[in-house]
């Protein structure tokens, strides 16, 4: 019987990979009314529990200056899950965002990877939802389940794609999303370059400007943007400076988001519309 080369990679063992960052700090402005942040991601892990269902996952959690209560609830909320810690002194957002693009990229376990925020709320199983988009849809390189509200009332997010209907869902081709997504490796391997660029101050939406290539080609979307606000306008900018290679030479990657929104940030300005909400911080926080 053959060898296997000694160099051959491992076939996957988990049918995702997630990479989560921890900050003990509240930023911004959380939604119904949360100060304690110890108990907001509380209720963000016990979301993203269920929310992946029937899936097999190894998760890395990046506890970044977190006291030991954080670490004891990872324990506790995931005793089944396949679980590895890194403790850190305070690296901050944008290093801690380079430490998962090198943990996902690295590993072995899983062909799907996932960027997981400890301020984001999941409907029950649509995590599970995502991956069995990406398993079906072959062409499609990142899935977001954050339907932004900007999505709905800003220019540069007003753009026509392609879209599927599937079981109560419309899927769609959006050109931008927050830093929290879903991605086939081979498709991060490819870009990590540019994600990488949010370590010298390009913007989220600067970064999945250059990757989709929509809008960011276009002068009447710098100048219809302004009307929006400087960050919009700005990341056009931020686009070309950080990702000018993507943009011009890059391969044009594909970016999906299911409406009504399967998660949504867990800041009073960011709320996912068509979703209540408040129902499922009640059903978390009672269970």
């Amino acid at each position: 019987m053959p060898l296997s080369p000694t160099n051959a990679t491992p076939a996957p063992t988990h049918d995702l990979a997630v990479c989560y960052r921890i900050y003990p700090r509240v930023s911004g402005k959380p939604i119904f009314g949360f100060t304690d942040k110890l108990a907001l991601v509380q209720l963000n892990l016990k979301c993203f529990k269920a929310a992946i269902g029937g899936l097999k996952v190894k998760m890395w959690v990046i506890l970044d200056n977190c006291p030991p209560a954080y670490d004891e609830l990872v324990k506790v909320l995931f005793p089944q899950t396949d679980v590895e810690l890194i403790l850190l002194k305070g690296e901050g957002n944008e290093a801690t965002f380079s430490r998962q693009i090198e943990v996902l990229t690295r590993q072995t376990d899983a062909e799907l990877v996932y960027f997981a925020e400890d301020d984001y709320l999941y409907l029950p199983n649509s995590i599970e939802r995502a991956v069995s988009f990406l398993r079906q849809h072959t062409e499609a390189d990142f899935v977001t389940l954050y339907d932004h509200a900007d999505n709905h009332t800003k220019y540069i997010h007003r753009v026509k794609g392609a879209e599927f209907f599937e079981d109560g869902y419309s899927w769609h081709t959006s050109n931008s999303t927050c830093l929290t997504f879903m991605a086939r490796k081979q498709a991060l391997l490819e870009t990590a370059e540019v994600f990488h660029t949010y370590r010298r101050k390009n913007s989220d939406l600067g970064i999945w400007l250059a990757l989709t290539k929509v809008r960011a080609v276009n002068p009447w979307s710098f100048i219809r943007s302004l009307g929006d606000g400087l960050f919009f306008a700005a990341s056009h900018v931020l686009a070309w400076r950080h990702g000018w290679r993507q943009l011009l030479f890059g391969k044009r990657r594909t970016l999906w988001v299911a409406t009504p929104s399967l998660a949504t940030h867990m800041e009073t300005s960011g709320l996912a519309p068509g979703v209540a909400w408040e129902n499922i911080v009640k059903a978390d926080t009672n269970g």
